[in-house]
């Protein structure tokens, strides 16, 4: 039972997960950093590579971003907004290899997973959507708009 609610929670979360995405990123418009395209997978290996990197993504940066951060975030601040918001901010920051502009997206990105591990108390539906964006994000999204 557990399992289908938190798939009920995960996929409308990936929608608007998507959508803020896609909004953030019209906002701002187009991106003069370098395409992150070349480490793409192209390969059925690279492609196995790709799903168990954001297997490991998922499961790692929710639990150090959302799991560690945002909690010592709140214990210190003693406030949920600031510790979403503060985490969020990191989060972006740790991408800053894919440009300003991406940071500023994954930012936000950050701060709507901070609040879903917020809401839920746990990281479970944080895990499955943050592995499930990266396998869509990186590879089965090219192969379904082809």
């Amino acid at each position: 039972k557990s399992v289908a609610v938190d798939l009920g929670i995960a996929l409308p979360f990936w929608v608007l997960w998507e959508g803020a995405a896609y909004g953030v990123n019209w906002l701002l418009g187009p991106s003069s950093a370098k395409t992150v395209d070349s480490l793409l997978p192209q390969s059925m290996l690279e492609i196995l590579i790709w799903i168990g990197a954001s297997l490991t993504a998922g499961i790692c940066e929710e639990m150090v971003f959302r799991g560690y951060v945002q909690r010592q975030l709140h214990a210190l601040s003693g406030s949920v907004v600031v510790a979403v918001l503060g985490q969020g901010l990191v989060f972006g920051l740790f991408h800053s290899y894919q440009g300003w502009k991406n940071v500023v997206v994954i930012s936000v990105l950050g701060v709507l997973y901070g609040a879903l591990a917020a809401w839920g108390g746990n990281l479970r539906v944080n895990i499955v959507t943050h592995a499930w964006t990266d396998v869509w994000e990186g590879w089965f999204k090219f192969i379904v708009w082809r």
